[in-house]
C-alpha cells in the first residue's frame, strides 16, 4: 500500500468510491471538491490518497482549526471502497490524517462534524463499520445530530403581507446585499461566531442567498441557504435576537429561504444539524430525516492510532 496527496485529478475516481462506499448519501463531482480542493479550508497536506497495486483504494480529507478556542482537527471524510475493506486501508488513512493534525497542533479530532463546511454533521447511524471502526481506534460517541427534511413549493411560503405588516413596527426583512456583509458579520461574530464561514458562503451566490431582519440600522435576524453542500437544497443556519421573537420573524425568515429552494427546482429542502425540532415542524412540517452520531479523540492522551 502507498499513501500519497490527493489531487484535483482524483476527483472522479473518489467520487465513485464515496457512492460505492457512502451509499447512503447523494455524490456528484462539485460536491467533493467543495469538501476537498475546492474548500476555503483546504490545506493540500491534509487530503491523502492509498493505492493498492495502483489502484486507488480510498482517501482521507482532514482539516484544522480553533473550536471553542481549542486547537482541533477534522476527518471531514475518510471513505475507503468496498473491495479494499478489512485491509489496513482504513487505519493507516486515519493513522496518518491524526500525525498530521496533531502536528499542526490538535488537541483534540472529530469526525465528519466540522464548522461551516461539512458534508453530514457526523456519522449516519447506518453506518456500522464506520461505527465499529471509530470505537476501535478510540473515538468516543457523542450527542447524536439529526437532519429534517420538508417538502417544500413557492406558493406554500408566501409572506409578503406579513413582511410589508412588520416595516410599521419598524422591522425590515429583505435579501442581503455585498454592502450588507459588515454589519452581518458583526452580527454573528457577537452571537453565533462558528457560523461566519459558512454565511460568507452564501455571499458567493448570485443572489447571495441569505435574508436579512434589521431593526434601528442592526442586523437582528438571518436565515441563510446554499452556504453549504451547495446544488443540494440546503437551508441553514440561521437565528434571531430576542427582540424579535413573538412576532414571527424566525418563521418568515426561514419561508423565504425555502420559497427560494423551491424556485430553483428542488421539491425537498434539507434542514441539517438541527436544534429547535419543534420550531421547524411549526413553521414548515419538516420530517426527521436522518440521524448522526459525533465522534471525538482526545489526541492529547492518545497521540497516533495504531493498527495497520
Amino acid at each position: 500500500m502507498e499513501l500519497r496527496l490527493l489531487k484535483r485529478g482524483d476527483i472522479p475516481t473518489l467520487i465513485e468510491i464515496c457512492r460505492l462506499g457512502m451509499e447512503f448519501d447523494n455524490w456528484y463531482d462539485d460536491l467533493l471538491i467543495q469538501k476537498t480542493v475546492g474548500a476555503k479550508d483546504y490545506d493540500p497536506e491534509l487530503g491523502i490518497v492509498a493505492e493498492e497495486d495502483s489502484e486507488v483504494a480510498g482517501f482521507v480529507q482532514g482539516v484544522f482549526g480553533m473550536r471553542q478556542d481549542v486547537p482541533w482537527g477534522w476527518v471531514r471524510l475518510l471513505v475507503v471502497h468496498p473491495k479494499w475493506r478489512c485491509r489496513g486501508i482504513g487505519s493507516a488513512l486515519l493513522s496518518e490524517i491524526e500525525k498530521r493534525l496533531v502536528a499542526r497542533g490538535a488537541e483534540k479530532i472529530s469526525i465528519m462534524d466540522v464548522y461551516g463546511n461539512y458534508q453530514m454533521p457526523g456519522v449516519d447511524v447506518r453506518y456500522k463499520e464506520a461505527f465499529c471502526f471509530l470505537e476501535k481506534y478510540g473515538y468516543e460517541r457523542g450527542m447524536p445530530n439529526i437532519n429534517l427534511i420538508c417538502d417544500v413549493s413557492p406558493e406554500r411560503f408566501d409572506c409578503d403581507g406579513d413582511i410589508e405588516r412588520l416595516k410599521t413596527e419598524g422591522f425590515i426583512i429583505r435579501r442581503a446585499e455585498q454592502s450588507d456583509w459588515e454589519g452581518v458579520e458583526k452580527f454573528l461574530a457577537a452571537n453565533w461566531r462558528s457560523w461566519i464561514t459558512e454565511v460568507h458562503s452564501c455571499y458567493d451566490n448570485e443572489p447571495v442567498t441569505l435574508y436579512i431582519c434589521i431593526k434601528d440600522s442592526e442586523v437582528v435576524g438571518f436565515s441563510a441557504y446554499e452556504g453549504n453542500n451547495k446544488k443540494m437544497g440546503w437551508f441553514g443556519p440561521m437565528g434571531v435576537l430576542p427582540v424579535t421573537r413573538g412576532k414571527g420573524i424566525g418563521g418568515i425568515l426561514c419561508k423565504l429561504c425555502l420559497r427560494d429552494i423551491a424556485l430553483a427546482g428542488h421539491r425537498r429542502a434539507i434542514i441539517p444539524w438541527v436544534g429547535p425540532v419543534r420550531f421547524y415542524d411549526k413553521v414548515c412540517g419538516s420530517k426527521i430525516d436522518r440521524v448522526f452520531w459525533t465522534f471525538t479523540k482526545d489526541v492529547r492522551r492518545n497521540k497516533s492510532t495504531s493498527g495497520g
